[in-house]
């Protein structure tokens, strides 16, 4: 029971600070610290697993994985790559609503925080001469930004589960892919209710050169989740094959790939990644984990109820997929009976918590989305949650396969 009080304290002053905006890169850090604190760690013990934790093979992939995607997305989005795309794919579909649901799909396939702001206009514009309200805009753009964030191994919070699980982002993809489907199959019910079809494609010949434009823009993209869903190279020489390709087509002078690096890491974004690995470490040194492993495991209190809350909450309070993910996983784990996950339970913990970010006040593509369309919050947030629930139901096919 104390350690389950310890840790509590540290995540309700985790969720505090939060919620008085400060940022993830920071709380992390504090979090780490307090927890240090608590259980009166030795300066020279929380700097050790300071140092692991920012150095570990594991991290420094990770970290490196995250720096090459966002050089990715500012060289397609720079290059008007990305526009080009989602233009070559209106010429090519014959329903607006696909069109509709495709554009902040293909968006979304990149990571980027806030991202769903960028393929709103893109949404309004597809709407045509249509009847969709504000709501259905901002309820389309928003569902389909993050079907990919289940499945693609280019997303933070894919990645941080695998170096937290030790499962291969190809068993995550392939235990997670339920949800992917899930939600392209219950948004194509809830979302689209009303709105008509309209055909927006080009005839005949042009159709065909439009959709070969689409898939010479999407190359880079395939190419880097080819290698590592189907031929299981790792993220960091995945896409850093694609960049390296990309630079070459693109004629990248040595001073515009330096400015090209300089534009697009986050330095916030990757003390985040560090910040949440050092809470990790500091868990593990302080013997949190196997307290409050042992104190459930005594309560008797269902481990799938603990997998579906836990994460479920503290996606909610944080509306970040790392954030749950990085805060929660690290007390699941030992709950889980053995000393390899199952990917059928990890994948109910990451559907529970990606549910929680999904209705997350406080989600940025949520706040920005509303905004553009200016949309009424209230009405959008209840058209989410029906689907949401649908989605999380789809836990039952990995739990069961495995």
């Amino acid at each position: 029971m104390p350690d389950l009080l310890k840790t509590s304290a540290v995540l309700i002053l985790i969720i505090i600070l939060l919620r008085r905006k400060v940022s993830m890169a920071a709380v992390m850090p504090i979090g780490s610290l307090a927890l240090a604190i608590i259980y009166l760690t030795p300066p020279a013990d929380f700097l050790k697993a300071t140092y692991t934790a920012i150095f570990s093979t594991t991290s420094l992939e990770m970290t490196l994985t995250l720096v090459l995607t966002m050089v990715m997305e500012n060289i397609l989005r720079n290059t008007g790559m990305l526009k080009r795309m989602v233009a070559s794919l209106s010429a090519t579909l014959s329903d607006r609503r696909v069109v509709m649901a495709a554009m902040p799909a293909m968006i979304g396939m990149l990571p980027s925080p806030g991202g769903a702001i960028f393929s709103a206009p893109m949404v309004d514009e597809a709407t045509g001469k249509a009847d969709v309200t504000p709501e259905e805009k901002a309820l389309i753009n928003y569902w389909y930004r993050h079907v990919w964030e289940y499945i693609s191994p280019l997303y933070p919070g894919i990645i941080l589960t695998a170096g937290l699980t030790g499962l291969s982002t190809r068993t995550l993809f392939v235990a997670n892919l339920p949800y992917a489907l899930s939600v392209i199959f219950w948004g194509a019910l809830f979302c689209f209710r009303g709105i008509g079809h309209q055909n927006t494609a080009s005839s005949g010949n042009h159709r065909g050169r439009e959709f070969l434009a689409f898939l010479a823009m999407i190359s880079p993209i395939m190419l880097a989740l080819l290698l590592v869903v189907i031929f299981r190279v790792r993220s960091p020489l995945a896409l850093g094959g694609a960049v390296m390709a990309l630079y070459a087509v693109h004629r990248y002078t040595p001073g515009k790939i330096v400015k090209n690096i300089r534009e697009s890491i986050s330095v916030k974004a990757l003390f985040l990644v560090a910040g949440i690995m050092v809470f990790q470490e500091v868990l593990r040194v302080t013997g949190a984990l196997a307290g409050i492993s042992g104190y459930f495991t005594d309560s008797r209190m269902p481990v799938y109820l603990l997998l579906i809350l836990i994460p479920f909450i503290a996606g909610i309070m944080t509306g970040l997929t790392v954030g749950f993910v990085g805060i929660t996983f690290p007390l699941l784990l030992p709950l889980m009976g053995s000393p390899t996950a199952s990917p059928g339970l990890i994948a109910l913990a990451f559907g529970s918590g990606f549910a929680g970010v999904m209705l997350s006040p406080v989600h940025l593509c949520y706040v920005l989305t509303c905004e553009y369309f200016r949309a009424d919050i209230a009405l959008v947030y209840r058209r989410l949650i029906v689907p949401s629930a649908l989605v999380l139901l789809a836990a039952l096919i990995p739990l069961y396969a495995y």
